[in-house]
C-alpha cells in the first residue's frame, strides 16, 4: 500500500524541507481501491531532508562526548575539598540576570 502524504499539513510548505515522493511497485492505468492495495507489500517511507539533518544530528549528539578542560575540573575538585573552593556570589547573580534577560520579554 502506499500512501501520498505530500499534501498534508500543505499550509506549511517550505517548513518540513524537500519532500520527493516515488510510487513503489504496480503501476496501472486505473487506479486502485485501497482494499485492493492493502497486502501489496510495496510500502515505502522516505525522510525528508531536515528529518534525515536531524536524525543525524540525534545519532552525534549520542555518540559524541562533550569537550570539557579535565584540568579544570581536577583544580575545581582539589578546592573543594581543601576547602578553598570561592563562589562570587555577585558574579553568579550577574550571570543570572544576563541569562534570564531575554525572556524578560
Amino acid at each position: 500500500m502506499t500512501n501520498d502524504i505530500t499534501g498534508i499539513h500543505s499550509a506549511r510548505t517550505g517548513q518540513a524541507g524537500n519532500r520527493n515522493t516515488k510510487r513503489v511497485g504496480n503501476e496501472s492505468d486505473a487506479p486502485a481501491r485501497a482494499g485492493d492495495r492493502a497486502n501489496t507489500g510495496d510500502d515505502k517511507v522516505s525522510l525528508t531532508s531536515t528529518a534525515a539533518r536531524l536524525k543525524d544530528i540525534e545519532r552525534r549528539l549520542a555518540t559524541d562526548q562533550p569537550p570539557f578542560d579535565a584540568e579544570r575540573v581536577n583544580r575545581t575538585k582539589q578546592a573543594i575539598a581543601n576547602g578553598k573552593y570561592h563562589v562570587d556570589a555577585g558574579r553568579v547573580a550577574d550571570k543570572m540576570l544576563k541569562f534570564e534577560k531575554p525572556f524578560d520579554k
